[in-house]
């Protein structure tokens, strides 16, 4: 038996060359939903995965009240690879522990600015097959946030539900508002009552 009160949250964040133009926003809006999460009932991780045309694992199972999120933006958009070794390394991992102590919440945040335009060892096929998988026997819960793109469409394409995704503008409030419309979403989660993202999330989210 899984552990009921445990929730693990991976994110996967872009830190390709075109984030420079809101790279701050982008770390204050994650900084905050790690700070929001954390303040929640529950016990919580993080993981976190940058990438490019690159891939890091910055944070592994890590306390949420000592994640720092930091983004130096580089690069292409190896958003396939980047997905597909994430989930994978991921369920590797918490396949590792004792079933006790795996959480039995898993949500996972994809955040982009742009299309896929790099990746080496995954196709979206590929990664649809990872994500189907992990949600179908797993239950994990995914979210996918893309800008200069329609993301209900690519997240569809990757087998994520499209009131799970949304598309948001490349501004400080859009991105604000973002972000904390995923927050919001991922409270539903861990409290057991999930609520896709509204139309009025969606349209603060593009400003």
């Amino acid at each position: 038996m899984t552990d009921p009160n445990y929730t693990a949250l991976l994110l996967i964040v872009d830190r390709s060359g075109s984030m420079m133009q809101i790279r701050d926003d982008m770390v204050g809006g994650l900084q905050k939903l790690v700070d929001d999460q954390a303040s929640t009932p529950g016990k919580l991780t993080v993981d976190i995965v940058t990438f490019d045309d690159k891939i890091e694992h910055t944070h592994s199972f890590a306390d949420p009240t000592e994640v720092i999120v930091e983004l130096e933006p580089r690069g292409m958009t190896a958003l396939w690879d980047a997905i597909g070794i994430a989930v994978n390394n991921f369920g590797a991992a918490l396949a590792s522990l004792d079933e006790l102590h795996r959480p039995d919440m898993v949500q996972v945040v994809i955040v982009t600015d742009g299309m896929e335009n790099s990746s080496q060892e995954y196709t979206g096929a590929q990664v649809n097959k990872a994500i189907t998988h992990q949600r179908d026997t797993y239950k994990w819960d995914f979210v996918f946030l893309g800008a200069n793109q329609d993301a209900v469409a690519t997240a569809q394409e990757l087998g994520i539900d499209g009131d799970a995704a949304m598309t948001y503008s490349v501004d400080i409030e859009a991105v604000g508002a973002m972000h904390d419309a995923t927050s919001r979403y991922i409270h539903s989660v861990r409290a057991g009552a999930r609520e896709g993202f509204s139309p009025d999330e969606r349209a603060a989210s593009m400003n």
